[in-house]
């Protein structure tokens, strides 16, 4: 008596995919694959009579079986093999750019355009050398009192796909205005010239 056999459902990344299928505990002699990618509806046969059936660069959900014959005996399918594919991650973008001044100011940072789940944000104080984890999983960051020029990004993953970073929104920070000092002096009426030199300011 036939028996149809076991197959391993996975899940890959879109379009950046590749494995064999391979048949187990079967009995019998497998006489073609079949193929769904509308949920298992209907299946379309695949002419292949080995135990093992690769695929490759899956762009959808698609599931997988076999036929098998033992003789003359009636024939079996085995187990489904489910392959779902999770789509391709996008980093998306942070909005928006600003110039603050530096210690009083404050706003929100939105991120879109994205596809994954957020993993955390990012900033960096460096032009982006180096970026110092924030534990946010949420689509907006906010800042407040910088004093420093500072670069924020999102750190976004698709399921099994590689992670992406989104465009960083870069919050420019401006010092606050110093007036400086200048220098007194006593001088003879009508009789006098000198240069005064501004020092101390910002």
């Amino acid at each position: 008596i036939a028996a149809g056999g076991t197959l391993s459902s996975s899940t890959v990344c879109s379009n950046a995919n590749g494995n064999t299928l391979t048949l187990t505990g079967y009995a019998g002699n497998v006489i073609f694959w079949q193929f769904s990618s509308d949920g298992r509806s209907t299946f379309t046969n695949i002419a292949n009579t080995t135990d093992t059936l690769s695929y490759l660069n899956l762009t959808s959900d698609t599931w997988y079986r076999a036929v098998v014959q033992s003789g003359v005996c009636g024939s079996d399918t085995s187990s489904v093999a489910a392959i779902t594919v999770d789509p391709v991650t996008v980093g998306g973008i942070v909005t928006n750019n600003d110039t603050v001044c530096s210690g009083s100011n404050n706003d929100t940072l939105t991120l879109s355009g994205h596809t994954g789940d957020i993993l955390n944000w990012e900033y960096s104080t460096d032009g982006g050398s180096t970026w110092i984890s924030i534990s946010n999983t949420t689509t907006t960051q906010t800042y407040s009192n910088l004093t420093v020029t500072t670069m924020y990004r999102a750190v976004i993953q698709s399921g099994v796909c590689p992670f992406e970073n989104s465009t960083a929104a870069t919050i420019t920070v401006d010092p606050i205005a110093a007036g400086g000092t200048l220098s007194s002096s006593t001088v003879c009426s009508n009789a006098n010239g000198n240069t005064l030199t501004l020092t101390g300011y910002a």
